[in-house]
């Protein structure tokens, strides 16, 4: 009997640290070894309609335009520090921040939306309101969970002239079950109805609820870029196609061949940061050919040019 109790006690430890991993996961620093520009950022705080504030951060630049880079699900702004280490070339003001499901100070519990969404919302509206980015174009970057949010946001706001979207879910609930059969080795949607009713309970939000793919078609008449690695095992290659497709399927897609989750940069760096910059360069500055358009073949990421040197 005392061992029967003791296996009861470890099973349930065990899921609730499941649980508390699901909402509060664990945030590593994750910079890829890219440089660490927390020291040259200028941190700021973007207020919130309910009297909370963001923590976020800016790396000047001298050209008029701005791209707000969203992290993804269990990481913090330290992972935009990859791409801002050589967005930064192109002379444009940068922004990233940290959502308030991945701070330490009154830490939300992760939504994969709901608070991100807003969070994200905020942060534009300050963009927006700042002096120093008068009359900027503006760019939005999101890798995973902050690649959904940039899409959605960007579809919504018409004043967003160009979005990167790396490693992106259409529907949230499609990721839920694809990370449960795929990276947890659990069954697929039993799985993941699971975690959609732990996410009711915990929050108040079912965090299967959020799909951009049904809004990206707002997109119309602006730049977007989508990018997905082939061995995603948190989002399904699919999802990119989904998105795509939504969108007008006239927009630039790179499945990068053998690239896991978010991984694209670490696979194929040169041909990534010359792409995405290039792709910058012509949507927010007006410079060099930008990328073509469609779902592109092996060689054309490694063809694309480098954009202008900034001014």
């Amino acid at each position: 009997m005392t061992y029967l109790f003791f296996a009861a006690g470890v099973a349930v430890t065990a899921v609730g640290g499941s649980i508390a991993a699901v909402l509060y996961p664990p945030l590593p620093r994750d910079l890829g070894g890219a440089p660490n520009l927390d020291r040259e950022a200028e941190r700021v705080r973007v207020p919130l309609a309910n009297g909370d504030a963001l923590d976020a951060w800016v790396v000047p630049g001298h050209r008029r335009a701005v791209i707000v880079l969203f992290h993804g699900f269990a990481r913090t702004h330290h992972r935009a520090w990859r791409y801002a280490s050589f967005l930064r070339r192109l002379g444009v003001h940068l922004v990233t921040v940290d959502f308030r499901s991945s701070r330490w100070r009154g830490r939300k519990p992760t939504t994969l939306g709901v608070h991100e969404r807003e969070d994200a919302r905020a942060v534009l509206a300050w963009v927006q309101r700042e002096p120093r980015f008068a009359g900027c174009r503006i760019g939005l970057f999101g890798e995973s969970l902050g690649g959904a949010v940039a899409l959605d946001l960007a579809a919504e706001r018409r004043e967003v002239t160009a979005v990167v979207a790396d490693a992106a879910f259409a529907r949230a609930y499609d990721a839920l079950e694809h990370s449960c059969a795929r990276w947890a080795r659990m069954p697929r949607r039993p799985g993941a109805r699971v975690l959609r009713s732990i996410g009711r309970v915990a929050t108040g939000h079912d965090p299967g609820a959020f799909a951009p793919v049904d809004v990206v078609h707002g997109l119309a008449g602006r730049e977007a870029f989508f990018i997905h690695g082939t061995n995603d095992a948190r989002v399904g290659t699919g999802q990119a196609y989904l998105l795509w497709r939504a969108a007008g399927a006239s927009h630039p897609l790179w499945i990068v061949d053998g690239a896991g989750h978010t991984q694209a940069w670490r696979s194929r760096r040169d041909d990534y940061e010359r792409a995405v910059s290039a792709f910058y360069a012509r949507a927010l500055l007006g410079e060099g050919p930008g990328l073509p358009a469609g779902e592109w073949t092996r060689a054309d990421a490694a063809a694309v040019g480098e954009p202008g040197a900034a001014r």
